[in-house]
């Protein structure tokens, strides 16, 4: 996934790609709910959406904005949101990995 780092600084370019992602709208809800507790919690990201795979990469806390240097705090409470939907909602499922100083998490939504 390329990063755009004019995007990951503007929440709305974000929240415009969700919209138009084709999913649902209660699934297009729910990562807005994602994209607002990221925002709010002050920590640089990139979306992409591809079918029923949504990924997510989690590139730095604000206002240092150097590449995988995150806040804790922040980073545990947007991981502990995405836990608590992944909880609440069976149709999706999520994966975490670190890659090239990155963190990289993946909703995957059972659309049927």
């Amino acid at each position: 996934m390329d990063i755009d780092i004019e995007q990951c600084r503007e929440n709305d370019k974000i929240k415009d790609i969700i919209s138009k992602s084709g999913l649902s709208i209660k699934h297009i809800k729910l990562l807005l709910r994602v994209s607002d507790v990221i925002y709010i919690n002050a920590i640089n990201y990139n979306v992409q959406v591809s079918d029923d795979l949504v990924t997510i990469l989690l590139l730095s806390s604000k206002p240092e904005n150097k590449m995988g240097l995150f806040n804790i705090t922040s980073l545990a409470i947007v991981l502990n949101r995405i836990k608590d939907i992944e909880r609440d909602y069976e149709e999706m499922e999520t994966w975490c990995q670190i890659e090239n100083d990155v963190m990289k998490v993946e909703l995957k939504i059972q659309t049927t």
